[in-house]
């Protein structure tokens, strides 16, 4: 089996499995490229942006056995808001390689200022650059989003989990497995992955030396979460509906 993996810290518990497995032969690439991996038959099953999921319903199959998924906060999901462009905010930085991200972005601004605000793909090194220099407004996400410097007297952040909670008190579901339509696979063949990295999590907190060893802890246990609860089924009907309202999906 082909399975392509994402290298962000929120999903290794769901990827663990996958990447001790010496049957499966993994590819690690953004969410973005996985998914278009995915309709290309070229991946058996991928961790993808949900977003995705319900763009490519007629090409693709997904799981919701788990997943990627936040109810109040998340911390890795980031909108750095120039403070100086409070009100009028022309132009966004985004990281592109989590479509989830970029389409809840873009529902959550429009809700607030009832017009599309340019969302403009840039690598995030470039991001993270301007961040430093107090230069503009900008999304992050995963690893990026965690990692980030800035200017708390320039930058007012936004943790979107928290927004869209905020605003409709459901929680949000960012990555599932998805797979091409043509090829079926077990939703227990996800779960199994799950299972074996929350046995083993710590190994992949000891295995992550970019943060405090309770900071990961915390992070990936207490923050995030990897089976969806009902609000969480939901928030992605909500989300799919929302979309459609504002012409985004």
């Amino acid at each position: 089996m082909k399975v392509g993996l994402v290298e962000s810290l929120n999903a290794r518990p769901l990827t663990w499995g996958f990447e001790n497995n010496p049957l499966i032969e993994t590819v690690y690439e953004s969410p973005k490229v996985l998914s278009e991996m995915l309709i290309r038959g070229e991946l058996d099953t991928a961790l993808i942006s949900s977003v995705e999921c319900l763009r490519n319903q007629d090409k693709l199959s997904y799981s919701l056995s788990c997943g990627v998924c936040t109810k109040t906060s998340v911390r890795s999901i980031l909108f750095f808001h120039h403070k100086i462009e409070k009100v009028d905010i022309s132009k966004i930085l985004v990281e592109s390689g989590s479509r989830t991200s970029v389409a809840l972005l873009d529902l959550l601004l429009m809700k607030q200022y009832k017009r599309r605000i340019d969302l403009i793909p840039e690598d995030p090194s470039i991001i993270k650059g301007q961040l430093l220099q107090g230069q503009g407004s900008h999304l992050l996400f995963g690893d990026n989003a965690l990692l980030a410097e800035y200017d708390s007297s320039i930058y007012e952040v936004y943790d979107l989990a928290e927004w869209w909670n905020r605003l409709t008190g459901l929680y949000f579901i960012f990555a599932l497995w998805a797979y091409p339509k043509d090829k079926w696979i077990q939703d227990s063949i996800f779960l199994e992955s799950l299972e074996f990295g929350l046995e083993n999590i710590q190994d992949i907190i000891d295995q992550e030396k970019r943060f405090p060893s309770k900071f990961t802890y915390n992070y990936l246990m207490k923050e995030l979460f990897y089976k969806p609860e009902a609000k969480s089924f939901q928030g992605f009907l909500q989300f799919e509906i929302e979309l459609k309202k504002m012409g985004i999906l």
